[in-house]
């Protein structure tokens, strides 16, 4: 007599078997737990494409920003955690930290400041870029994943950068600041 995966199941589960769902979320969190292969709990797309954007908008040009090849600009403030503040995620205003002028509680209200900052400030040094909805959402995003020790999460296959004080920088008027 022949037995197949689902009758010794039954046979073994008294009943029940397993599912096909079941085997496949054992598998697919398996890879998490220490191999280094990329998944998507690694990675964040809107992060990712934040990067890009802030990459491709020189962001970096005015602004110290971890886990971005050559963004060390001094004339926007560091919007990497750095002495006694927080990475951005965690100021509770922006736009000339700790007192900002703009609650940042949200990533949409980040995504706003970044999207037309004189709209919110008026005569703010950080201008409007041109950015669509889009790119200022995910830049948003990639800020908002910067972590308490500068690294940045949601980059995947052990492209979180390593940051820690980033330095440099003031905490003066500009984008998150």
């Amino acid at each position: 007599m022949a037995f197949s995966m689902r009758s010794i199941s039954r046979l073994i589960l008294g009943g029940a078997s397993i599912t096909f769902g079941t085997a496949l979320a054992v598998t697919a969190v398996t890879p998490v737990f220490g191999a280094s292969t990329q998944t998507y709990a690694q990675t964040d797309p809107a992060v990712q494409a934040g990067m890009g954007v802030i990459q491709s908008r020189g962001c970096g040009t005015c602004h110290t920003i971890p886990g971005i090849p050559g963004a060390g600009g001094t004339l926007g403030p560091n919007l990497g955690p750095h002495g006694d503040v927080p990475p951005v995620s965690a100021r509770s205003m922006i736009a000339t930290y700790p007192d900002g002028a703009v609650p940042n509680n949200v990533l949409d209200d980040l995504a706003a400041w970044i999207s037309d900052p004189p709209s919110l400030k008026p005569g703010t040094a950080m201008p409007k870029l041109g950015l669509s909805p889009d790119e200022a959402f995910v830049a948003a995003s990639y800020l908002y994943a910067i972590q308490p020790d500068g690294s940045v999460a949601g980059l995947g296959g052990g492209g979180d950068s390593g940051g820690g004080d980033m330095g440099g920088g003031d905490t003066g008027e500009g984008s998150a600041g």
